[in-house]
């Protein structure tokens, strides 16, 4: 084969795996990348859920609600005690929503979340708006998944 028909054969075969991209959503200047929480057990009605938050705006934004319908309530957490009414992403800058800090916290969990199941999840934002996002369930875990 050519090194032109090499080239052309790499390059059909990068646009034919455009879907095999990092799990994320936009939303103007906001991406949302990789929304996920652990699988539960059948009496766990807890769930946090992670993600980031990436802001290339000029100006920051915050996260104001979060629902699902899986949930009776769902909490923006500042930490693991700590509920707070909106939850930062600076302009220019990561929102990280993680174990040892900031996620959003779902309580009165309705059904069994298995692993490789997913859900939506509506954020609102105070300046972008509202968004639908798909949350993945990961497989329970010691470790968090790999970055995207």
């Amino acid at each position: 084969m050519t090194l032109a028909r090499t080239n052309i054969a790499l390059l059909a075969a990068l646009l034919l795996t455009g879907g095999a991209q990092a799990h994320s959503h936009k939303l103007k200047a906001l991406e949302i990348v990789h929304p996920w929480c652990w699988e539960t057990q059948a009496a766990t009605k807890t769930v946090a859920v992670y993600m980031t938050v990436r802001n290339s705006a000029r100006r920051p934004d915050r996260l104001v609600r979060a629902s699902a319908s899986i949930a009776e309530k769902t909490e923006l957490r500042a930490g693991r005690d700590a509920a707070v009414k909106s939850l930062e992403a600076k302009a220019g800058d990561e929102l990280i929503l993680k174990r040892d800090g900031p996620h959003i916290l779902l309580t009165g969990v309705k059904r069994r979340l298995g692993a490789y199941d997913a859900f939506v999840m509506t954020l609102v934002f105070e300046r972008a708006g509202k968004i639908e996002v798909e949350v993945a369930v990961e497989e329970a875990s010691t470790a968090e998944p790999a970055e995207h």
